[in-house]
């Protein structure tokens, strides 16, 4: 009896000290991002990439790299009804921060006149310093600059393994 006391006792405390090393913050979040077109390491069937670098209040986050990558694309939001400018999109995010990556799914609206887009993405994988991240939304809209790319406004909330 002693020693499946002494047995219980000892794994209790590994597994209390191993979440203690790593408690999970989940926090809400704001940050700006420079969006720009790529081509480098884009992998999107329809030629459509954007990969800037985030701003943010998150320690987390700030200085990470946020590639967007397109999957599909619709004219007037698939509603026939709507202003031919309209164009609904779906499409995956990778955000590579310092001590781990988060992957999203993405559905959004874009007007090409003027150029600007609004979009909800679920976080749907994380490694790392993000692994608990999953299932966390974040919104972002972005508003065409002169010479091309998107000043962009994000803002959601995430888990970090701290």
């Amino acid at each position: 009896m002693k020693t499946v006391f002494l047995s219980t006792l000892i794994v209790a405390l590994s597994m209390s000290a191993g979440f203690a090393q790593q408690p999970v913050q989940c926090r809400s979040f704001e940050a700006t991002i420079a969006l720009q077109p790529t081509k480098d390491g884009c992998l999107s069937q329809i030629d459509l990439c954007t990969v800037g670098t985030v701003m943010s209040n998150e320690p987390a986050l700030s200085g990470a790299t946020w590639l967007f990558t397109a999957h599909g694309m619709a004219e007037t939001a698939g509603l026939p009804s709507l202003s031919k400018t309209l164009q609904s999109y779906a499409g995956t995010v990778l955000v590579t921060a310092k001590g781990g990556t988060f992957t999203t799914t993405t559905a959004g609206m874009y007007d090409t006149e003027p150029p600007a887009f609004s979009q909800l993405d679920k976080i749907v994988k994380g490694t790392d310093r993000f692994s608990n991240s999953t299932g966390r939304l974040i919104f972002l809209t972005g508003v065409g600059r002169q010479g091309g790319g998107f000043d962009s406004h994000a803002r959601g909330e995430v888990c970090v393994n701290d």
